[in-house]
């Protein structure tokens, strides 16, 4: 039986990627510091990375948290830390995986309100968020792993039905609150957790890709349009709109920062449209028709 680990795969998405995996024949072992799975320890690291077919790192403390400079530390150690541990553990691999697939994010993009960022991008970000990535990725691709290919995923929003970022805001669109956020022309990229669990099978199958890829929906869109979006599918007329202060105010008291609602993400999947790849869920419309109905 062919494969997969999955390092920090208890969460949202790693359990959508683990349900998947199974259902089309794989072996699926999660790396964790939860007792029932494969532990950090370097031996059962490396064991579990033996003959495997892909490993995805997905490990790291969430951002959706208030950014204290403990936090922050937290947040880049946590990254650095697993992607050194499943490097080193390739490393010693006798018969290491063909494909490393290393988290990121595409927060190393300037916020832009309309200028859509792809690979070629040189004008990155200047905040924590940015800074983050761009410490996370060197990591990544300072290991030299000849029979290992390596992909960092610059991934945006990842929508789905049991968690992540949709269902707090689908929440309020059903209490009448779901108008745009702040001015509503930041833009907004997503992608389907569908088409995120696709995009791992295309780049297994597909060996030409390589180094640094966007994983997000080709058609991303404003906020104003994307809570429109939420309460047209629910068949919600109102939503009453959240000025800057108030969303500054909730996110301390749910424990989170503004600038992950406020700032405009604006990124195209150039290198995944260029090579073939096809999505099924390319517009919000159709991928909140099938997340909400």
């Amino acid at each position: 039986m062919k494969k997969v680990v999955i390092a920090g795969g208890t969460g949202f998405i790693g359990s959508y990627l683990t349900k998947r995996f199974i259902e089309t024949g794989y072996q699926v072992l999660i790396v964790s510091r939860e007792p029932r799975y494969v532990s950090w320890n370097p031996v059962d690291l490396i064991e579990s990375l033996e003959n495997a077919e892909l490993v995805i790192n997905l490990a790291g403390k969430s951002i959706n948290c208030p950014h204290s400079e403990e936090n922050k530390k937290a947040i880049l150690d946590s990254r650095i830390d697993a992607t050194n541990r499943i490097g080193n553990a390739l490393l010693a691999c006798k018969n290491p995986p063909g494909l490393w697939i290393n988290g990121s994010a595409s927060g190393i993009y300037k916020p832009s309100p309309d200028h859509g960022m792809t690979e070629d991008e040189t004008d990155l970000g200047d905040d924590f968020l940015a800074d983050v990535v761009r410490q996370w990725e060197k990591a990544f691709f300072e290991f030299d792993l000849p029979d290992t290919r390596k992909v960092a995923l610059r991934t945006s929003v990842v929508l789905g039905r049991n968690g992540g970022a949709l269902l707090p805001l689908l929440w309020l669109s059903r209490f009448g609150l779901g108008g745009k956020l702040a001015t509503g022309s930041q833009m907004f990229s997503w992608i389907h957790v569908e088409d995120y669990f696709r995009i791992l099978e295309y780049l297994i199958e597909n060996k030409a890709l390589v180094g640094i890829l966007n994983c997000t929906s080709p058609e991303p869109l404003n906020n104003k349009e994307f809570m429109c979006a939420i309460r047209k599918t629910i068949h919600m007329p109102v939503g009453i709109p959240a000025p800057e202060f108030a969303i500054s105010l909730g996110a301390k008291i749910i424990g989170t920062e503004p600038e992950l609602i406020l700032n405009s993400s604006f990124v195209i999947p150039k290198c995944l449209m260029d090579s073939g790849f096809k999505f099924i869920f390319p517009d919000i419309h159709t991928a909140l028709a099938d997340l909400l109905m």
